[in-house]
């Protein structure tokens, strides 16, 4: 009998040290994402702008403006991102809404200047394009 419970104890103490807890999950998550996501603002515009080109027919003419559009909005972005990350203080409510009116008025300036480059058939197709991005996915529960 000794030797059972000796051997259980053994046992879940191995066990117990071998999960690992919270903190080194969401580490791991943490660098696994922002790694996933530290693709330079030029690389971005390209990969877009080639996706669309796709979706969309363009010509090349059309290409070229919308990948200087998109890349104007991504190091506009980027450089926004940067500065809040290298700032130490934490966010207040009034700045965070002004940072959210920002993002939302800078969107709004690339669908205007997608408006001017594309034609109406790849406008309503740009369009749904960014709605299906923008509608929330199915969560699990």
């Amino acid at each position: 009998m000794k030797k059972l419970l000796i051997l259980v104890l053994t046992l879940s103490t191995f066990v117990g040290f071998s999960q690992r807890n919270k903190e080194d999950r969401k580490k791991e998550f943490t660098e696994r994402f922002t790694k996933r996501n530290t693709k330079s603002p030029e690389h971005r515009a390209e990969i877009q702008s080639k996706q669309m080109t796709l979706r969309l027919d363009l010509s090349s003419a059309q290409q070229s403006q919308v990948q200087a559009a998109l890349l104007e909005h991504f190091t506009k972005a980027e450089e926004k991102k940067m500065a809040i990350k290298t700032s130490d203080k934490k966010l207040t409510e009034d700045e965070r809404m002004a940072m959210k009116s920002e993002a939302l008025d800078a969107q709004i300036a690339l669908k205007a200047k997608m408006k001017t480059i594309l034609n109406e058939e790849q406008y309503k197709k740009y369009s749904q394009m960014v709605n299906r991005k923008m509608k929330p996915g199915k969560r699990k529960k």
